[in-house]
């Protein structure tokens, strides 16, 4: 779209129109926005006006061609469905269908989540270098899979019918780092730090570099493995610092880290595009804070678009990142109020609270009690007809430690 006049630049000749994908992006930002400023004033209330507006302005069953069961990527005013592409996982789409099932204006029913999205060839369960793929191609396909989707949409704690998402996004990253490491190509300065394949330019034009023969290109992308440090924050660090030691002089710029680079060809991009900036920016966050993921989770919306989707808390999934230096749990995952919180280390020596929030990030009135050093006892402080989704989150040292899911049936 032109920034100045808002006409259309089409992407390609028949491409000049709607694309859902990519408005669905939009939509993930504008309702983390959305949450984050809420404060109550003029301006904040105002702001929170447009983008309601904007959100259920969204035709998402437009897309669905007369309810077809599952929808269409483009739709042109001048060529109409003429790309006929429709919208299948797994790819970078997974937000598309969440967001089109939550809307409460232009909706589709949540089979469309089964018969659209999950609807061909979505299962994968082969593994590589010891990760098990649950969807997607084989070897993962482009590490952007792992990001886009996920900078607004929290993956952990929960599951559908195919997959926990954060342990598919970790393993997906750790595929594609294995891939780099192993290096089967042989090209210059891939290794342990110094890996991440992802769409990027290259230096014969743009690609979406992922392993691969025909994919792999020698082309290192710094918008890979750094937004996937909310899942590998050792291995994301480690690269992004090698990246700036190794590299800085050539590839790092006013705004930050340039588009991508190629040893083998002495290549370094000296563009900056949007669409892999943001991800790094956001998911630093999401790893710092978990901001946007908490965010965008707060919409009153998701929540009950993911349980009629059938996500579900996940008790057996990989711990959150956030809490990687910090066990905890808590049981029974469905329970009428009354839970219990295990660590393995003594409370009384940390400064830790914990919070209990409703599906829409509202508080709930519970209290702990300390059992002993590593079990505390949660309850209802009053009674109340709730039913639905708990967060139990953990604060350290005033920094969100992370959150696991529950199901509190009438306490």
């Amino acid at each position: 779209m032109n920034g100045k006049t808002g006409d259309v630049i089409p992407f390609s000749t028949f491409d000049n129109g709607g694309d859902l994908v990519e408005t669905a992006f939009l939509m993930e930002g504008l309702l983390c926005a959305r949450r984050y400023f809420d404060a109550d004033s003029p301006e904040e209330s105002t702001l929170r006006d447009v983008i309601t507006s904007l959100w259920e302005d969204v035709e998402w069953d437009h897309y669905s061609r007369n309810d077809s069961g599952v929808l269409y990527w483009h739709w042109s005013p001048n060529f109409g469905w003429q790309m006929n592409f429709p919208l299948r996982g797994y790819n970078e789409g997974l937000i598309v269908y969440l967001l089109a099932i939550a809307s409460p204006t232009h909706p589709v029913e949540a089979s469309y989540w089964k018969s659209g999205w999950a609807g061909a060839g979505y299962k994968n369960g082969n593994t590589w270098y010891g990760y098990k793929l649950y969807v997607g191609p084989n070897l993962g396909g482009p590490l952007f899979f792992a990001h886009y989707s996920f900078m607004g949409f929290d993956p952990r704690d929960i599951k559908d019918e195919f997959a926990n998402y954060y342990d598919q996004n970790h393993n997906h990253t750790m595929i594609n780092r294995s891939w780099c490491v192993t290096n089967p190509f042989h090209y210059e300065g891939y290794g342990e730090n110094c890996w991440g394949l992802t769409a990027s330019d290259d230096p014969w034009g743009y690609l979406a570099h992922a392993p691969g023969a025909g994919t792999d290109n020698g082309t290192i992308t710094p918008a890979a493995a750094i937004p996937s440090m909310p899942y590998t924050p050792t291995e994301s660090l480690s690269a992004l610092k090698h990246f700036y030691q190794q590299y800085g002089a050539d590839l790092w710029g006013e705004y930050g880290f340039y588009d991508a680079f190629n040893p083998k060809e002495d290549w370094y991009a000296d563009s900056y595009l949007a669409i892999d900036q943001g991800p790094i920016i956001d998911m630093i966050e999401n790893y710092r804070s978990g901001l946007l993921w908490s965010s965008f989770m707060a919409n009153p919306e998701i929540a009950p678009a993911l349980a009629a989707i059938g996500f579900e808390p996940d008790i057996t999934s990989t711990d959150g990142i956030l809490s990687a230096e910090f066990s905890w749990s808590v049981y029974p995952t469905i329970n009428h109020g009354e839970l219990y919180i295990t660590t393995g280390e003594d409370w009384s020596q940390k400064d830790v609270e914990v919070i209990f929030t409703d599906a829409y990030g509202r508080k709930l009135p519970f209290q702990t009690d300390v059992i002993n050093q590593g079990l505390v006892k949660a309850h209802p402080t009053s009674q109340g007809a709730f039913t639905g989704w708990m967060w139990v989150t953990l604060i350290m040292q005033n920094k969100p430690v992370g959150s696991r899911a529950v199901w509190v049936q009438n306490y």
